[in-house]
């Protein structure tokens, strides 16, 4: 049997053991499960029966209660709590029916029966406390014979608890002599179990596995200390350790055949001595430069005659390629680009022939484009020298225009500075205009604010003047019905006729003087209406005086605002322009500069070429060439046309500013030349 199954045997019965311990186990729990199903239908019923004793008595309290009470209204809560007693009753024997086994069937009936009786009475003590009274109730129920009926009710009650109470103390002690009697079963098979398993472990441990393991192992020690002698034991298993067994006996047979070469490995190993000598001879040479030594030698092997022969193809090999290689430098080093390296190559060589023959096609192909270039330069440096003459020349020119220009526009901000401050005199001026305006534009209300006071005051004097005339009137008439009384009453009215009279012609004159005081308070106020509409129109005339005012102000206000930044503008313009005029004369340095720099180019083209004219790209072309192009002079390019000057346009821009088309005429005729 394999190690594996050996150790499935020791797991397979261990298995078992738990297998049979877990089937007694649960066997155990499911009996044990239902003897504490019993144990709790038998608390159940006895709960039960003590619960309906309970409600036995609180029907009989509550029909106490009933007893004593005065009146049926007094009796109403007694008799409620008596009917839900019953009620409860009634509910707690349909619960606990399905409980009770079938031997006590007969006494539980009784108990219903003597519960229905008892339910039959208790309703009627309740219903004759309210329809009749508690009296008639407490003459029914409270009686001998009802007592003595209770207490065999409750006795019946009190029996069946009791059986109840039996069967519980008989399902306990069942249990717990089941219990006692699963605890030492199940602990018997586990020890038994154990025993098992563990023997059967230790037996497979020790006779099928470590033992032979230890002396398989002292064997192979001995055999890796170099005793090949000894014989391997458990050959014969046909288990792992019989596999172990005839590994290690290989191992012993390889031992020996490794034994037997090494006395043949003696002997190769001088002439291998010999060959890497002779070899280390030639490499020597070959690292100084030398691949004229070869291996002459034959060692009477196959192999290393054969790798002898190997490093003299090498050596050759190289020989040929350094040669090859030597020939194509010396001769690019006399300036002879037409060579090529020849021969058949094989391998890093022959990459090395490809490279070289490219590296000088790619050569030549690049001296020939540089000559044409350098041809090309120096009649390019030629006109490059012409055109910076003439931007040389030019740009002198433009420098003296700019400082002809910051000059005007020094000039042109000083006068721009100047209409400022005149600008700024003119607005304190209007401010003061206004000022003087709203003035009389508050004397001219105040004067319209007193012409209407008059107005009114006029013609409250008018409504005087009508009472003072109506008073006259009221007087004229008094005065003439005192006379026609007067000269009703005869000769003794004479004299208050007379009074009558007086009176009367003092009432005309009145009436009389109040028409001419009221035809002069009517032309007054005429006159004072006519002065207060030419107040009025004074007034608005002054009111649009100061609008015109305060719109002139707010122009004047714009202009010098405007003065103020084109003063600003034209010394910003100012400050750029003499920038222009610094950066102008440092581009004419610079311009100086690279008229030298062109000089020297050219001349350094022509020394490039004639460098270049040394080598020798095509077949048959000798080491020098004329270069004559270079010589040739430099095409004259007609002077570009100027174009339009920035600071010009923006003098123009200053000068329509400020003046108009004249100024921009006389600017338009200045002949400036640019950049």
């Amino acid at each position: 049997m394999k190690i594996r199954g050996k150790i499935y045997l020791m797991v397979g019965v261990m298995s078992f053991v738990a297998l049979a311990i877990t089937g007694v186990a649960l066997i155990v729990a499911t009996e044990y499960n239902s003897k504490l199903a019993r144990f709790d239908n038998a608390s159940d019923r006895a709960f039960n029966g003590e619960h309906l004793n309970r409600i036995v008595t609180a029907v009989v309290m509550e029909a106490r209660g009933i007893y004593a009470a005065p009146t049926a209204e007094k009796a109403k809560n007694f008799a409620d709590g008596l009917t839900k007693n019953l009620d409860k009753m009634d509910a707690l024997l349909t619960e606990w029916r399905p409980q009770v086994p079938a031997e006590q069937l007969p006494a539980f009936e009784a108990v219903v029966t003597r519960a229905a009786e008892f339910r039959t009475f208790r309703t009627e003590t309740a219903r004759l406390s309210q329809e009749v009274d508690p009296k008639a109730a407490n003459e029914q129920g409270n009686n001998e014979l009802n007592r003595a009926n209770r207490k065999a009710f409750q006795a019946e009650i009190d029996a069946v608890v009791e059986t109840d109470k039996t069967a519980l103390d008989a399902i306990k002690a069942d249990i717990s002599s089941f219990e006692s009697s699963m605890i030492t079963l199940i602990l018997a098979m586990a020890g038994l179990g154990l025993s098992a398993g563990i023997g059967t472990a230790a037996y497979i441990a020790t006779n099928q596995l470590s033992r032979p393991i230890l002396d398989l192992t002292e064997k192979m020690k001995q055999l890796a200390g170099g005793n090949l002698d000894v014989i391997v034991p458990f050959a014969g298993r046909k288990d792992e350790i019989g596999e172990m067994a005839e590994a290690v006996e290989v191992f012993k047979r390889n031992g020996l055949a490794v034994r037997e070469l090494n006395s043949q490995e003696a002997a190769l190993r001088e002439k291998s001595a010999d060959l890497q000598s002779s070899i280390a001879v030639v490499v020597a040479a070959a690292a100084a430069g030398d691949f004229r030594k070869r291996i002459e030698k034959d060692y009477q092997n196959e192999d290393l005659n054969r790798f002898s022969g190997s490093v003299n193809e090498l050596v050759s090999s190289v020989d040929t390629g350094i040669n090859e290689t030597r020939r194509v430098i010396a001769s690019l080093a006399n300036g002879d680009l037409t060579q090529n390296m020849d021969g058949q190559f094989q391998g890093a060589f022959a990459e090395l022939q490809t490279n070289v023959n490219d590296t000088l096609f790619t050569l030549q192909k690049t001296m020939r484009e540089v000559r044409t270039t350098t041809d090309s330069i120096n009649g390019n440096s030629s006109e490059l020298r012409s055109a910076t003459d003439d931007l040389s020349r030019r740009t002198e020119q433009q420098a003296a225009a700019l400082e002809e220009t910051s000059a005007a526009l020094d000039e042109i901000t000083v006068a721009v500075r100047n209409s400022t401050e005149r600008a700024q005199e003119a607005t304190v001026m209007v401010n003061e205009a206004k000022q003087s305006a709203a003035q009389s534009g508050e004397v001219v209300r105040n004067t319209v604010s007193a012409m209407g006071r008059i107005e009114q005051a006029a013609n409250e004097i008018g409504q005087i003047t009508n009472v003072i005339d109506e008073i006259a009137f009221q007087t004229n008439l008094l005065a003439l019905n005192a006379g026609v009384e007067a000269a009703r009453a005869g000769d003794a009215g004479k004299g208050f006729a007379v009074v009558a009279q007086e009176v009367r012609e003092l009432a005309q004159r009145a009436a009389s003087a109040a028409k001419d005081i009221k035809g002069l308070i009517s032309k007054s106020g005429s006159e004072v209406a006519t002065g207060v509409k030419l107040v009025q129109e004074t007034g608005v005339v002054l009111g649009q005086i100061e609008n015109r005012v305060l719109q002139i102000n707010d122009h004047i206000h714009s202009i010098a605002v405007a003065a103020r930044e084109q003063s600003t503008g034209l010394s910003e313009v100012s400050t750029a322009i003499n920038q222009m005029d610094q950066v102008t004369q440092q581009n004419a340095a610079m311009v100086e500069e690279a008229n030298a720099a062109t000089h020297k180019l050219s001349a350094e083209a022509g020394s490039l070429a004639r460098l270049v004219s040394q080598f020798k790209v095509d077949q048959g072309q000798g080491h020098a060439q004329s270069n004559g192009r270079s010589a040739a002079p430099a095409p004259v390019h007609e002077t570009a046309r100027p174009v339009a000057s920035p600071a010009r346009r923006m003098m123009g821009t200053v000068a329509r500013a400020f003046g108009g088309g004249s100024t921009n005429a006389a600017v338009s005729k200045d002949t400036w030349e640019e950049f």
